[in-house]
């Protein structure tokens, strides 16, 4: 009824696709995917579960305060470019390509 997963990104998507595009190694994109911290998200997914989830309460977010919290995002977005680009200098070569992978190697 419910799915829980992890929250996906427009980090998570640039790695991947660095990945299957040859560029990193599944290493690099194993560390820079669990630095992410990326929290969990719950789906409801079937009638059942939508019936049961309640609001409790709605605050809109005033200007200031969300002005703050756009800051914030783009502060966190750098700081996890910056990281993954650190991950990925110091495992530059270790573990496998893609392309290594799907040929067995």
């Amino acid at each position: 009824d419910v799915a829980i997963g992890y929250i996906a990104n427009d980090r998570l998507y640039t790695e991947l696709n660095r990945f299957f595009k040859g560029d990193i190694t599944d290493e690099v994109l194993l560390r820079c995917l669990s630095a992410l911290d990326l929290g969990k998200q719950y789906v409801a997914i079937t009638q059942k579960a939508c019936d049961k989830i309640s609001i409790i309460r709605e605050n809109e977010i005033p200007g200031l305060e969300l002005k703050i919290l756009q800051q914030k995002s783009v502060e966190r977005r750098v700081e996890s470019n910056t990281l993954a680009k650190e991950i990925e200098r110091e495992y530059r070569r270790i573990g496998k390509y893609f392309d290594e992978i799907l040929r067995g190697e």
